[in-house]
């Protein structure tokens, strides 16, 4: 195949084997490469391997005929509904962004932080709260977490739910996978989870309260209801997987999740 040919090919450079995926490479530029220093031929070839690898996993995940969505990665500070995402109360999504009372922007209505969703910035350890208490330091939180905070009952919780739905974008299966833990803030809090699909509970905890994200007891596959799989699970085009969060004590508190669904298309 000739060097400045537009498709895959691969080709010697400084003793480096380099694979170099859909750029087009001519001859003499081929050679002027050839001709640099050693450092930049490392970086020629170590930027190419790694578009190499990029697509090779893409290639990867479309021969699968999976989608892969996750809450993290797919987080967003501009648009809620957020694609398939949805950070709501009830069934509502909610639509103001601020920044709450120690410096972290995010999802909600109240400033104090109640019933809000975001992607977690620096902990306010030894931070004064709008109560005059120094802010202790976390259980488990670090940057870039997403973590909620569900409504106390005295705003609105015992009726009010603090949820994020993913919804199917068509007909197949879906297997989702996960963890909730605690967060903190306020030491002295709990609050339980429900993993929904299709309005059927399939996974829940009632309590957070000590738990690493580390631990066994956070993953959702560990609170499975029953003989609920989190694997293939059947779902229809607008079906919707709600992660909920309610307060069991009297105000509420700060919890980290992961989530991931992989949807699995059903054949044409």
């Amino acid at each position: 195949m000739p060097l400045d040919a537009f498709s895959p090919l691969t080709f010697l450079a400084g003793g480096s084997l380099l694979a170099c995926v859909g750029v087009g490479v001519h001859k003499s530029r081929f050679l002027k490469i050839a001709m640099k220093k050693p450092l930049q031929q490392f970086t020629f070839v170590l930027v190419a391997s790694l578009l190499l690898i990029g697509r090779a996993a893409a290639a990867e995940t479309n021969r699968n005929g999976r989608l892969i969505f996750d809450l993290k990665r797919d987080w967003s500070n501009t648009s809620n509904p957020n694609g398939v995402w949805s950070y709501n109360q009830n069934t509502t999504p909610v639509s103001q962004f601020q920044t709450f009372w120690w410096g972290q922007a995010g999802w909600g209505y109240i400033e104090i932080g109640e019933g809000s969703f975001f992607k977690a910035g620096p902990y306010p350890t030894g931070v004064t709260d709008p109560w005059g208490n120094v802010v202790p330091p976390p259980h488990d939180w670090k940057v870039g977490d997403v973590v909620l905070a569900a409504l106390s009952p005295p705003y609105g919780g015992d009726t009010t739910f603090v949820n994020v739905t993913w919804t199917s974008p068509g007909n197949g299966t879906i297997d989702i996978s996960g963890r909730a833990w605690d967060a903190e803030i306020f030491a002295d809090r709990d609050m339980k989870w429900s993993l929904i699909v299709g309005g059927s509970t399939v996974a829940q905890r009632d309590s957070v309260r000590g738990i690493f994200r580390k631990d066994k007891a956070a993953r959702f596959n560990a609170n499975r209801i029953g003989k609920h799989p989190l694997t293939r699970i059947p779902v229809t085009q607008g079906e919707v997987v709600e992660f909920r969060l309610i307060a069991t004590t009297y105000y509420g508190h700060f919890v980290g999740v992961d989530e991931t669904v992989v949807f699995h298309p059903k054949p044409q």
